[in-house]
């Protein structure tokens, strides 16, 4: 890489930039495009004004004097309406502080002229490659204890049909099943109920890219416009409970082999989704 180009680096999930922030080391912060040579023992203060700084939304962001940074700042707003409606209206009002906002939220995108369409994704299955994909097992449904959202609700009430009905499938994640690695809840199985904590236009998490990772298909419940991204062959889109326990019901191994060659195919543009800061370091590069 050559190190005279604009560096980009992230300010970590739950690290803060404290009271003085031109002092936090270089080396706190992750540098998604590789670690730029000789920044051991330099800060904040000694980005150039052609870096980039990429952080999460917290408060401070918008209250803070400074950033102690010459380095242009930009934020990442993942998260949908839904959870994040506090930090959009800041952003809102406060756009001017940051360089871009990346962010799939359609409102946010036509409001601030410096917002940059930026879906979510993201993985938890990073050894993916490595992972023994045979199926021997016909669908999951991973669910934690949350029941706040939409998709909270929906996958509680899925748990207690598909036990009332005896329906084929497995429930692991907290409060269920749990698992060391979320791949033992994927790989083995040829679909999983894969449902977003939320339904948005463009947004779509590790949910569903797990899923086309390790080979699942998933049965979807979630982002609205899913085949602007993915060829809607590799699962079965649902927009209710209704859908959900259709698609159940019509699982089948020779259903599941007809979709091989779209599962394939959305395989390989999931792995283009599964390294959130790499992506939005390279979409900062490309919007100098």
């Amino acid at each position: 890489m050559d190190y005279q180009q604009p560096r980009v680096c992230v300010l970590p999930y739950r690290q803060k930039l404290g009271m003085i922030p031109s002092r936090l080391p270089l080396s706190d912060l992750h540098w998604p495009l590789g670690v730029p040579p000789k920044i051991e023992g330099q800060t904040l203060a000694d980005l150039l004004p052609t870096d980039h700084l990429l952080t999460l939304p917290h408060k401070s962001l918008y209250l803070r004097p400074s950033f102690g940074t010459r380095a242009r700042v930009s934020v990442m707003i993942l998260e949908p309406r839904a959870i994040h409606r506090r930090y959009m209206a800041l952003t809102n009002l406060f756009h001017r502080r940051f360089h871009r906002i990346l962010t799939s939220d359609s409102l946010l995108l036509a409001q601030v002229p410096n917002s940059v369409f930026f879906p979510f994704g993201g993985s938890w299955v990073p050894q993916w490659k490595e992972t023994d994909m045979t199926k021997h097992a016909m669908c999951s449904l991973i669910a934690s204890s949350k029941k706040k959202q939409s998709g909270h609700k929906l996958r509680h009430d899925l748990v207690q049909w598909s036990r009332e009905t005896g329906q084929d499938i497995d429930v692991m994640g907290r409060g269920y099943k749990p698992f060391a690695k979320k791949s033992e809840g994927l790989a083995p199985f040829r679909y999983s109920v894969v449902i977003e904590n939320t339904r948005e236009q463009g947004y779509f998490t590790e949910k569903l890219i797990d899923a086309l990772l390790c080979d699942t298909v998933p049965i979807y419940w979630g982002c609205p416009n899913i085949a602007d991204f993915f060829d809607t062959k590799a699962m079965m889109v649902c927009e209710d409970m209704a859908d959900i326990q259709c698609a159940i019901k019509n699982m089948s191994e020779s259903d599941y082999v007809s979709r091989l060659p779209a599962l394939n195919a959305a395989r390989d543009v999931a792995v283009g989704y599964m390294d959130v800061y790499e992506r939005g370091a390279r979409i900062l590069l490309e919007s100098d």
